[in-house]
């Protein structure tokens, strides 16, 4: 019995030396290395540059000089307000704007946003999706009609902003 448990303790004895060896051979050494980085982002940057509209004097598409439609910028550039004095039913302009890409990344127009009275219909969709790289220029033009419904006596005003989103968030249909 005696023998028996020499050899039991030498077995078990050479079993742990091994496991111990093992755990040597797969001991792991490690190094972490950080990479550190700088992202410089873009910027959208649109302002209106210039407004003008096309009554300067006879009314568009009339013979007098009647209607009358005083145009302005809003501080900031970011929208403009359009004004209607003695304006009558079927009285109608185009105005024109010039905007300009401020920003660092090129732009597209997703829309133009009106805010008028019902009495005032205002349409204006070209350059809707056309880009506008950093550093460049755009001409927009809207057009607006006074409806039957306009009331004598009344001055209509209604503003105009342009919406743009990065080139490459544009929702295409």
């Amino acid at each position: 019995m005696h023998k028996s448990f020499r050899k039991l303790g030498v077995i078990s004895l050479v079993l742990v030396l091994a496991l111990g060896v093992m755990g040597v051979g797969f001991a792991l050494w490690d190094k972490t290395l950080y990479i550190n980085g700088t992202v410089n982002t873009g910027e959208v940057n649109m302002e209106i540059l210039s407004i003008a509209s096309d009554d300067i004097g006879i009314d568009p598409g009339k013979d007098k000089d009647v209607g009358s439609t005083a145009v302005s910028i809003d501080p900031g550039a970011q929208s403009a307000t359009i004004t209607v004095t003695n304006g009558y039913p079927c009285y109608h302009n185009y105005v024109h704007f010039t905007v300009h890409n401020n920003g660092t990344i090129p732009v597209k127009l997703n829309a133009i946003n009106v805010t008028a009275p019902p009495e005032i219909t205002v349409t204006g969709s070209d350059g809707i999706g056309e880009q506008i790289e950093p550093c460049t220029n755009r001409d927009n033009t809207i057009y607006f009609h006074v409806e039957q419904e306009a009331e004598e006596l009344a001055i209509y005003t209604f503003t105009v902003e342009f919406w743009y989103v990065q080139w490459n968030e544009f929702p295409y249909p």
